[in-house]
């Protein structure tokens, strides 16, 4: 695939169908998209990841100017605190000061926290405005600006409950521009190829058995972030995901396929990531883990689930490797005690009708959905990912 070329994935989710972009310096063509998804919009509202680079916010700037359109902005510091109620409530009072209207339009430049709620802003405001998707971390891009979901946590007395409140919000279009990988930090970087990694778990149901075997072979260009196969690797995963959501836009489907199988892994993560003394490494300083590190135990919890079930075999250790491999984590120190990550578990939202719900690899690229497994067989799994 030439770097020069961008690529395109087509999302057909119920009513909504747009095209993800993918490519080197694919926002310059953000005022045509402008012109062909808010033809009639008068003014454009930004959401600005305050870590993303100047050039790429003053591409999105120029794309305002192109298109006539009279630009404001909101930039937020990314962080699982500031994904919650105030921020949201702050950024509806920012579009509103701006006097947006229901045929403008939203850009969220920035990584998964910035387009989750710049989404749900969107969704929410004037009940339901259009939003542009432009993610500049790889987790985004493969991951969270695709398919709609948008929200943010809230804090219980059960503790954060990770993205409890939200709503479907399909984008109107998206545009990966994979040259705001190059600015990434090491860390953040990887930690998005967990969610690859994932995908390619799950990919032999939905067009791509290929994908674990490429990634395994392209792993020094994609860590080089080598601007061909990054164009690659974000199109085949989007595609992934794309051919998931088809089937199952809202998450409803009650048997082992849909889109619930895009939690693999996630219900590990999210009874880990929110303990905030966790480190990928020894280092405290590195604490808490990140999305895409909690999701890269989550997948060695998840296979050792598989096999503790009887579900696959020999899965855990080439995991392993291959996690190992593109720098992301497979235990962790200072893990609670069991019991305590159950009672995490049993408050997330992918619980179904009062019965835990997990997805488990079960090998050449195929994963399932499995409701109520022994607890003995979780703790197996829990322990997996104790250093």
């Amino acid at each position: 695939m030439n770097a020069g070329s961008p690529s395109i994935v087509r999302v057909e989710a119920g009513h909504a169908c747009y095209d993800v972009t993918i490519g080197a310096d694919c926002l310059a063509g953000l005022g045509s998209v402008l012109r062909t998804t808010a033809p009639t919009a008068i003014r454009a509202h930004l959401v600005i990841d305050a870590g993303v680079p100047e050039s790429l916010v003053n591409r999105v700037r120029s794309a305002f100017s192109e298109s006539g359109l009279i630009g404001n902005e909101s930039r937020l510091t990314p962080s699982e605190p500031i994904k919650s109620t105030p921020t949201w409530q702050r950024l509806l009072l920012d579009i509103a000061e701006a006097s947006l209207e229901r045929s403008d339009v939203i850009i969220a430049l920035g990584g998964g926290i910035v387009g989750d709620l710049a989404g749900f802003a969107a969704a929410s405001y004037r009940r339901g405005i259009p939003i542009i998707q432009c993610p500049t971390t790889l987790l985004a891009m493969v991951d969270a600006s695709v398919g709609g979901k948008t929200g943010f946590n809230i804090e219980t007395s059960h503790g954060l409950l990770k993205n409890m409140v939200g709503a479907f919000h399909q984008p109107a279009a998206v545009l990966a521009d994979v040259d705001a990988l190059a600015s990434l930090d090491e860390r953040v970087f990887r930690a998005g190829l967990a969610e690859c990694v994932k995908h390619a778990m799950l990919s032999a149901d939905y067009g791509d058995p290929d994908l674990a075997d490429w990634m395994a072979r392209s792993t020094t260009n994609i860590l080089a972030r080598n601007p061909a196969t990054l164009t690659e690797l974000v199109t085949r995963n989007v595609a992934v995901k794309a051919a998931v959501v088809r089937t199952d836009e809202r998450e409803r489907s009650s048997g082992d396929q849909g889109r619930a199988l895009l939690n693999l892994g996630h219900t590990f993560a999210h009874a880990i990531e929110t303990i905030d003394s966790l480190s990928p490494t020894n280092d405290p300083n590195l604490a808490p883990l990140m999305h895409g590190e909690a999701v890269s135990l989550g997948l060695i919890a998840s296979a050792t689930l598989a096999e503790q079930l009887g579900r696959a075999s020999g899965m855990v250790e080439p995991l392993r490797n291959r996690l190992v491999k593109f720098g992301l984590p497979t235990a962790v120190r200072g893990l609670p005690e069991s019991g305590e990550i159950l009672a995490r578990m049993a408050h997330d939202k992918k619980a179904d009708t009062g019965r835990s719900r997990f997805v488990i690899p079960i090998g050449d690229g195929s994963s399932r959905v499995v409701l109520d497994p022994p607890v003995q067989a979780v703790v197996a799994a829990i322990e997996s990912i104790r250093a």
